[in-house]
């Protein structure tokens, strides 16, 4: 399916190269720097002037502000996919239908037929984006789309996918691991070998370590989003580290650490809520002035804790702040839960003896207005308004034990 999926990449480049001027929304962890990097340099050598707009969610209020603003040609970058759907309803209803919308991503979409939202999921192809590609890599299979030349921002696609952990399981494999030599071939990367394990060292950045700093962007966008740090993550990516980012890193490290240590501490002695399947907690307002996908790198950060039941869906909600880089201030009273799986519960998950988050988070957020985009099995997030916070956990608890009871039935029947 990748050269059906190329061949859609193409009549896509095509599209794109009918416009002077073009709005890219983009994620604002490591993959979706990366992704922006790759199609913003991609796009400024065919002539076409750029402006991005980092953002942590796709909410209806966003993309509503979005497609009024922004007239012509909207791109999404590492996210989009899943709210294809609000996408289109809501560029037909306030955008006059006249924007021309290109999502390329690597998550579960939503099903549309919109001849003018083209939605280049690599999940529609049967190319996962849990393991196969990152977002950059989509990103990358377009821009060499667009110009065969820009092969040189296969390194992008390494450092995104490693952002994303791709690499998880000792090393990138599928479409990403054909661009990892694609990379390697550039002189661009080095794969080491450790342990049974691969790593990769960015040598066109004098020898760094690909998830040291894939971390150090995943800090930038979202710890540093209301302070300029997802642009500064885009522009090291694309010419390397320089003192601007050395100190901007150093300050936004600094200012995480004593978040996350205050909130472990708090958890540790206090401990978390729990439902049936799912534990969780909540963090208010005491990441602020850091950017929601913070949650989730916490959430990460805590899986495998002592604390932490290794057998329980981990939730963690976090208040969202009511600015936008780029597109201003909201009125929203929203509060954003991200998702990770403790290591021994992610067994069971590749297992198929539980859920992923991509069927579970849909299966609930959708009860309590929450919008669906970017789910993968391993990890998901969603946001609804505040004070559902309890309800949504015990839907969540239903839609995993629904899920359990219709595979019991199955296995039942084939018995």
């Amino acid at each position: 399916m990748l050269d059906k999926y190329i061949t859609d990449l193409k009549q896509a480049a095509e599209i794109v190269k009918e416009y002077r001027e073009v709005t890219l929304a983009h994620h604002n962890d490591a993959d979706g720097l990366t992704s922006a990097a790759v199609i913003m340099e991609a796009l400024t050598r065919e002539g076409i002037k750029v402006k991005n707009i980092p953002l942590e969610r796709v909410r209806p209020e966003i993309v509503e502000r979005l497609v009024t603003k922004f007239k012509g040609l909207l791109l999404f970058a590492d996210l989009g996919a899943g709210a294809a759907p609000i996408i289109s309803k809501i560029n037909a209803e306030y955008g006059g239908g006249g924007n021309e919308i290109i999502i390329i991503d690597h998550h579960h979409a939503g099903n549309v037929q919109d001849p003018r939202v083209h939605v280049l999921s690599t999940e529609i192809y049967g190319i996962s984006g849990d393991k196969e590609i990152s977002a950059a890599g989509a990103a990358y299979l377009f821009a060499k789309c667009l110009n065969k030349k820009n092969n040189d921002l296969a390194y992008l696609s390494v450092i995104g996918a490693v952002g994303d952990s791709h690499h998880r399981f000792g090393k990138l494999v599928g479409v990403n691991r054909r661009i990892l030599i694609e990379a390697v071939e550039n002189g661009q990367v080095e794969i080491v070998s450790e342990g049974g394990k691969e790593r990769y060292v960015l040598k066109i950045f004098d020898g760094v370590d690909s998830e040291r700093f894939a971390k150090s962007l995943t800090i930038l966008g979202a710890v540093g989003y209301l302070m300029n740090g997802p642009d500064i993550g885009i522009r090291t990516a694309l010419k390397g580290p320089n003192a601007e980012y050395y100190q901007t890193l150093k300050n936004l490290a600094s200012l995480k650490a004593k978040a996350f240590n205050r909130v472990t501490e708090m958890l540790k002695s206090q401990g978390l809520n729990k439902g049936k399947y799912i534990q969780w907690f909540h963090v208010h307002d005491m990441f602020a002035p850091m950017g929601v996908k913070v949650i989730g790198e916490f959430c990460m950060e805590i899986r495998n804790k002592e604390f932490v039941n290794p057998y329980l869906y981990l939730a963690g909600f976090q208040n969202m702040p009511k600015e936008i880089p780029k597109l201003g201030k909201f009125s929203w009273e929203i509060v954003k839960v991200s998702f990770r799986l403790p290591s021994k519960l992610e067994e069971k998950v590749l297992k198929g003896e539980m859920p992923g988050y991509n069927y579970v988070v849909p299966c609930a957020a959708t009860k309590v207005g929450g919008d669906v985009d970017a789910c993968h099995g391993y990890a998901c997030a969603t946001t609804f308004s505040r004070g559902l916070e309890e309800e949504f956990i015990k839907l969540f608890d239903n839609c995993v034990e629904e899920y359990l009871m219709n595979k019991g039935k199955k296995q039942l029947k084939r018995s």
